[in-house]
């Protein structure tokens, strides 16, 4: 990936598999925003059925790289594996990293045989997964070559047993806690520990409603999203600088707790998914088929999550039409009729009285 790091241009990353219309969108976000250079925007979920962009300066993703390399020690000898998407802040800080230091890097599509193959062959010491990755690997009883010095684990919690099963077959996985908003990572762990220091360039506290909040150099700008009138426009959700996330944690000295997500997002393969998003988008195909649906998302052993549609007819149709309008890991594995979708008397979803009706 060749970026000019000190230019002024703009870089709108998307995922190539997004649906064109989706697409057509978020480009009509960019051309709305405010007259930023020098930045990067990278599509996250929002409310409301559509998607938001998160406005990134070069400047900030060059501030977390800089501290990510400084936790690890990074230098120019250094190898980079990615396997992570360049449209996400994952992929895109290594090359941020690797560009700052120096070191080279290597870029595959991810098998869990082949990163361990070309790990070894290219003496690669650096990398970063998501946990989904780090099960691939475990269940397929791949040894680490002795190059490998860390591995950053994003996206998602890593499972302690998951932890501890990697470390027994060599790969040095590290608990990370990060986000697009912060360009990348706000804390990681050292070593064999699970205890995930924070980053030098970011202060972290808890409010008082125990979600957590960052200051820092590796802050977004603003997003840039339609608001409730379908309006482009262009949001700073900062406040005195600190940017309040909607994860709830502990901060101790320099140590960073996290206990859970508030609010319905979920993980789905190390992906940030609303569910309030795929909520609206199958709400309109219920309609349009004269029935009622919702999403309910699954524990899943590899990916974290997945997604079940519950519908009250035309099941096949709803779930057909469904896939075809979101994200590949978005699609549902599964579907469920009941008679009726659970809804409060204004006719909220009350989706976990809907889960424990299909589960």
């Amino acid at each position: 990936m060749i970026v000019d790091w000190s230019s002024a241009e703009n870089h709108l990353l998307l995922n190539p598999r997004l649906p064109q219309e989706e697409h057509t969108r978020l480009e009509e976000l960019v051309a709305a925003a405010a007259p930023l250079e020098s930045h990067f925007f990278i599509a996250t979920s929002g409310t409301g059925g559509s998607m938001k962009l998160v406005a990134l300066s070069k400047r900030a993703i060059l501030a977390s790289a800089a501290a990510v390399n400084q936790h690890l020690e990074s230098i120019k000898a250094d190898v980079w594996c990615c396997v992570l998407p360049t449209f996400h802040v994952g992929g895109l800080g290594i090359h941020a990293r690797a560009h700052l230091s120096g070191a080279r890097v290597v870029s595959m599509p991810w098998s869990a045989a082949e990163f361990a193959k070309t790990c070894a062959n290219e003496n690669v010491t650096l990398s970063a997964l998501v946990p989904a990755q780090v099960h691939d690997l475990v269940a397929a009883g791949l040894t680490a070559p002795t190059s490998l010095r860390s591995i950053v684990i994003g996206g998602a919690a890593l499972p302690a047993d998951l932890h501890a099963a990697a470390w027994d077959l060599g790969w040095p996985v590290l608990p990370s806690y990060g986000m697009s908003e912060c360009c990348s990572q706000v804390a990681t762990a050292l070593g064999r520990s699970r205890e995930m220091i924070l980053l030098p360039h970011l202060d972290a506290r808890a409010e008082a409603d125990g979600l957590l909040a960052f200051r820092g150099s590796s802050l977004l700008t603003g997003y840039c999203l339609f608001d409730d009138h379908g309006k482009a426009t262009f949001v700073d959700p900062k406040i005195d600088g600190w940017f309040v996330s909607e994860d709830e944690g502990e901060v101790e000295g320099r140590v960073l707790r996290m206990s859970g997500r508030r609010g319905e997002l979920v993980k789905i393969g190390g992906e940030s998914v609303d569910l309030r998003r795929l909520d609206a988008i199958v709400d309109e195909i219920a309609r349009h088929e004269g029935a009622d649906a919702a999403v309910v998302p699954v524990a899943d052993r590899r990916l974290g999550h997945v997604i079940h549609l519950v519908v009250t007819a035309r099941a096949y149709a709803i779930r057909d039409a469904f896939n075809g309008c979101v994200l590949p890991f978005e699609r549902a594995r599964a579907v469920h009729t009941v008679d009726a979708i659970p809804r409060s008397s204004v006719g909220k979803l009350l989706r976990k009285r809907l889960t424990e009706l299909v589960l």
